[in-house]
């Protein structure tokens, strides 16, 4: 079975895709397409957006559904109807915080500096809070008390969260660095870091 992740040159909504391939210890194609020639792929994705992963003779879009898609391929969904409704519930945690962080590195300078005060003060521990109460009650992952690909998902949206802070937004929250850790001890994930190449993010 062959797997070809598409998306830019940078983190974004692509690297949870990476993650959950990497975590999933299967060989993929991680086509980055550069900023240039987006124009004229557009219109071959469907919707007109990445990331788009092409596996098993289909093509699937929109980030979380792809993540959880592999999610259940690769044993790391729920047993039922309510553990799945938690994992999906972490996972659009996190992926609402992402959305505040990106909505705001992505306004011209002037806005930027006027909203970081409340962003960094207010919004992002707002979040952070959560997931650390969340983290802390399942032993050190997001929705059960093992892995599932919420956590995955969840620390590859931090890496790229943090690209865009400039910093790291969890080190103060311990039980987060536990879910850091046990999704950074995969040897998948180990093997793809190893070779990841550095974010070109464009002017945009």
């Amino acid at each position: 079975m062959s797997y070809k992740i598409n998306y830019f040159t940078f983190k974004g909504l692509g690297e949870p895709v990476r993650f959950m391939l990497a975590y999933g210890n299967v060989e993929f194609v991680d086509n980055r397409i550069e900023w240039e020639d987006w124009h004229n792929l557009k219109l071959t994705m469907p919707l007109g957006q990445m990331p788009v992963l092409e596996a098993d003779g289909e093509v699937f879009h929109h980030c979380i559904p792809i993540c959880r898609y592999l999610g259940n391929k690769f044993n790391l969904a729920g047993q039922n109807a309510l553990e799945n409704y938690k994992i999906d519930c972490a996972a659009e945690t996190v992926n609402e915080f992402r959305g505040k962080i990106a909505m705001w590195y992505y306004f011209d300078k002037q806005v930027k500096d006027e909203k970081y005060e409340k962003l960094a003060n207010e919004v992002i521990p707002f979040y952070l809070e959560k997931l650390e109460q969340k983290a802390k009650e399942n032993d050190g992952h997001l929705a059960l008390r093992n892995i599932t690909w919420a956590d995955v998902y969840a620390i590859a949206v931090m890496e790229y969260c943090n690209v865009l802070m400039g910093s790291d937004l969890i080190a103060n929250y311990p039980s987060l660095k536990k879910v850091y850790e046990k999704v950074m001890a995969s040897g998948g994930v180990k093997k793809y870091l190893a070779t990841r190449p550095e974010d070109r993010i464009p002017n945009f």
